[in-house]
């Protein structure tokens, strides 16, 4: 009798512990199976805002030529820069309407000496609406509407935009900045001297 009564309570210890370990496991695969779908989770939100941000760190012009187009002496009338680029690094197209511009200056750099210590910071501005291929002449605003990564595109940018109404006038020996932005992209900043007896065709890069 006692043998047996023995034999009974080790086979209750064994199926308790059977059963804590299964309890155990279930919990743990559980607490496994939540874990994994958290890591995955993670690494989707992670995905899409790499790939996001991928996109828009890649949307940089690079300016291969600067130079000035024309030059008009008596006023901001005829001035005019030429630049020639690409989007070597873009993941997709870029609507030429996104591509921004703005140049900056003093209007106190250059000309007789002010009265007024003061320094007007004044702009010319638009986007590359205009802008073509190096087939077209960069200045047709009907040429395209997007610019795909590895083509070379042109453009002038006349300093009179927008509308006429641009205050940025091209003169000798000054400096100034000239600003390209993508939307939602990269932002390129040009500084650049026109020196005295500056003639078209100027490198404003070098």
């Amino acid at each position: 009798m006692e043998e047996g009564f023995k034999r009974d309570t080790c086979a209750e210890v064994a199926l308790s512990a059977m059963v804590s370990m299964i309890m155990i496991l279930l919990f743990s695969a559980l607490v496994a199976g939540m874990a994994l779908m958290m890591i995955e989770q993670a690494f989707m939100e992670s995905r899409t805002q790499s790939v996001e941000q991928s996109e828009t760190l890649n949307s940089v012009p690079l300016v291969l030529v600067f130079e000035v187009e024309q030059l008009d002496t008596t006023g901001n009338t005829n001035d005019q820069l030429y630049l020639m680029f690409k989007f070597p690094f873009a993941g997709d197209t870029i609507a030429d309407t996104n591509v921004k511009w703005a140049m900056m200056c003093d209007i106190n750099d250059t000309g007789p000496p002010q009265t007024s210590s003061a320094h007007t910071l004044v702009y010319s501005s638009g986007n590359f609406d205009v802008a073509t291929d190096l087939n077209g002449n960069a200045n047709d605003a009907a040429s395209l509407d997007e610019f795909n990564p590895q083509t070379y595109y042109h453009v002038l940018i006349d300093l009179t935009s927008p509308n006429g109404n641009g205050d940025c006038d091209l003169v000798e020996d000054m400096h100034a900045t000239l600003v390209i932005a993508v939307e939602k992209g990269r932002t390129v900043e040009l500084d650049f001297y026109v020196p005295d007896d500056v003639t078209p065709g100027y490198d404003l890069m070098s």
